[in-house]
């Protein structure tokens, strides 16, 4: 018969509380729901990753998910904008950028401040490894850069007419671009 040694393990009352309750909730024990927590901790680390960066990861998706947005097979949406691009380069066009102006009057009505929001979206909304910076001036001009090395031209494109129609409800206009596949370079003016 094997025996099952316990180690005790200091927390913070306060904490220790809260693990308390939630057993309670869970209808389990606090041992049990202390393993648990333990267990998942380890699991994390032999992933490489600390815990709170698989809490972070879990926020970003279900933020996502609030502001209505879906993942998707990234090679399939590259082509499948690129079809539709080619087929109805204005349309298409015209809907990127409508789509941009509402998700920007959604980012204005957050409290965190809509550029703030929209930044963080963005962050969200890039698929791959891309990389999305956004910058502001002191005079109150914003540059945006995204490079996304497997973007597609028309993706790029319409990428450029999403952020342009956000930014536009957020008070800004386009003042320059430059764009080439895989890489959107965009300066913004404050409206007057």
């Amino acid at each position: 018969m094997s025996t099952t040694r316990r180690k005790m393990l200091a927390a913070d009352e306060a904490i220790a509380n809260r693990v308390a309750e939630m057993a309670k909730r869970r209808e389990r024990t606090v041992y049990q729901t202390v393993n648990n927590i333990l267990e998942l901790a380890l699991k994390a680390d032999q992933m490489g990753l600390a815990l709170e960066e698989v809490i972070d990861n879990r926020e970003m998706l279900e933020r996502a998910k609030a502001m209505g947005l879906t993942f998707t097979m990234e090679r399939l949406l590259y082509q499948m904008t690129d079809l539709a691009y080619d087929k109805s380069k204005k349309s298409l066009s015209e809907l990127w950028m409508e789509t941009g102006r509402w998700y920007g009057k959604y980012f204005s009505n957050n409290n965190k401040g809509g550029l703030e929001a929209f930044k963080e979206a963005m962050t969200l909304l890039t698929l791959g490894n891309p990389v999305f910076t956004m910058e502001n001036s002191r005079n109150g001009n914003i540059k945006v850069t995204c490079v996304g090395e497997n973007y597609s031209e028309g993706f790029t494109e319409l990428q450029g007419l999403f952020i342009e129609g956000a930014l536009d409800s957020l008070g800004y206009r386009l003042a320059d671009k430059e764009n080439s596949k895989g890489i959107l370079r965009l300066n913004f003016e404050k409206s007057k």
